[in-house]
């Protein structure tokens, strides 16, 4: 059984940024809220979530298009025995490798990454520079000025919280509240 410390250790193997290490890990903490949303309770599978989480972009940095990314990783965690299911969801959150997100866990990276990512980049645009007093509708406000955070693919924040059921700016509250906890850890 492969654990969090094994999948941090993939990480930092991979990457050396600090800024794709935090974005893992908040990631990370937002796949296991959504996790317990969707009423995961046995701290294993929870666990499980989390690591999609912390390995969504490890080869990122080394592979950063389409045609190498997630190409090269998937095989990599093949070659180093992590089970299908982490492989296969952590895959699925790359729309163009056209993997369907039939499961709750596909849905949730989908769902995190890009909107994690976002709602960072907005935080630190902030006069305290902090996620703690970032509200849910200034997130949603900024989704729609594309000049700000352009690396951001806003279909996967707005196809996220579609493929989730819920409303944008719920689903951009329960991240932030998802983060606070670890917001020192990840810079924000």
């Amino acid at each position: 059984m492969k654990t969090r410390a094994d999948a941090l250790a993939l990480l930092h193997e991979f990457t050396q940024s600090d800024a794709l290490r935090k974005h893992a890990l908040g990631v990370e903490e937002a796949m296991r809220s959504y996790a317990r949303w969707f009423g995961v309770t046995d701290p294993a599978e929870i666990e499980k979530w989390g690591i999609v989480g912390l390995l969504h972009d490890f080869d990122y940095e080394q592979n950063p298009t389409e045609e190498t990314h997630l190409h090269v990783g998937t095989r990599v965690l093949r070659e180093r025995g992590w089970p299908e299911e982490v492989i296969e969801a952590v895959a699925s959150h790359a729309d163009y490798m056209k993997i369907p997100r039939e499961t709750p866990l596909k849905k949730a990276i989908y769902a995190c990454d890009e909107a994690v990512g976002f709602i960072g980049a907005c935080a630190k645009v902030r006069p305290t520079k902090k996620i703690a007093d970032l509200p849910a509708e200034s997130v949603v406000k900024k989704l729609k000025d594309k000049a700000f955070a352009r690396s951001v693919d806003r279909s996967y924040v707005y196809g996220g919280a579609e493929v989730l059921g819920r409303p944008l700016v719920e689903h951009i509250a329960f991240l932030i509240e998802a983060l606070k906890p670890i917001a020192g850890e990840i810079g924000l």
